[in-house]
């Protein structure tokens, strides 16, 4: 079983790919068109700022076979690097303190319930969540969270489902990392670790396979405007296409027995 997820952000300040791509509402169309030419379902994390600000592009992802979840409202205002510093110094989390967290979260909730939308799953921005995040996501009856990266099984722990994204994640594997040899090993973790578009996809296939092998969900995280400033969504349809050999799913339908 495959599930298949990506992340869509609101306006974020001199963003290099939404520069050259610009809207990341209408990468995620384009991205969720692929999808369905090869019936795959998908989960989209999207900013409450998104659903906001361009109620009527959101509706029109809804048109497609997706769910969508919460991505905090606005990357937590920008998240600038020194105030990601000093939450983690202050909070130990960069999404930083417990009043602000709650505070975001209730206005992302909001944003989808104007929609009518009900918020079942999350996913922090830079995974930046911890105790009091998963606390307060209780609190707001969010039942998913897939903010944990590595070679891990779905599990559940305190009232929460954790999805970890278990496949090396695209902007951490081609985008934004060093290119190194070593980081060629076929069952790397999914932390930064530079490489070639190709050979990302190959390690992809490879971690699928193995998954698909050993039983495991494979939770797959894709950002919509990656795959269009990497080179058009080309390469993004060779993806769609090897993995439309396999049940996908969305994150709010994995039920653990």
């Amino acid at each position: 079983m495959i599930y298949i997820t990506g992340d869509v952000h609101s306006k974020i300040r001199n963003y290099f790919e939404q520069k050259i791509a610009g809207s990341e509402l209408k990468a995620a169309i384009i991205f969720l068109k692929i999808l369905r030419k090869y019936k795959l379902s998908s989960t989209l994390f999207v900013n409450g700022k998104c659903l906001d600000e361009n109620p009527e592009e959101v509706k029109n992802l809804l048109e497609f076979d997706v769910e969508l979840g919460g991505h905090t409202y606005n990357n937590f205002g920008n998240l600038g690097i020194i105030r990601k510093y000093l939450n983690k110094k202050i909070y130990g989390c960069i999404y930083g303190s417990a009043f602000y967290q709650r505070k975001d979260v209730k206005k992302t909730k909001r944003a989808f319930e104007k929609l009518g939308l009900e918020m079942k799953s999350w996913r922090t921005h830079a995974f930046g969540s911890n105790k009091k995040t998963l606390r307060i996501l209780r609190q707001n009856e969010v039942k998913y969270v897939s903010d944990l990266l590595g070679e891990t099984k779905p599990f559940v722990e305190s009232g929460i489902i954790h999805m970890p994204v278990n496949i090396p994640v695209d902007q951490n594997s081609i985008a934004y990392s060093i290119l190194r040899p070593e980081n060629r090993n076929p069952f790397i973790g999914c932390k930064e670790a530079r490489i070639k578009p190709e050979e990302w996809f190959e390690i992809l296939k490879k971690r699928v396979e193995k998954n698909e092998k050993d039983k495991v969900p494979s939770i797959i995280l894709i950002h919509p405007i990656t795959m269009a400033v990497l080179d058009n969504f080309r390469l993004f349809e060779k993806i769609a296409r090897f993995l439309s050999k396999y049940k996908s799913g969305k994150i709010s339908e994995l039920i653990i027995k």
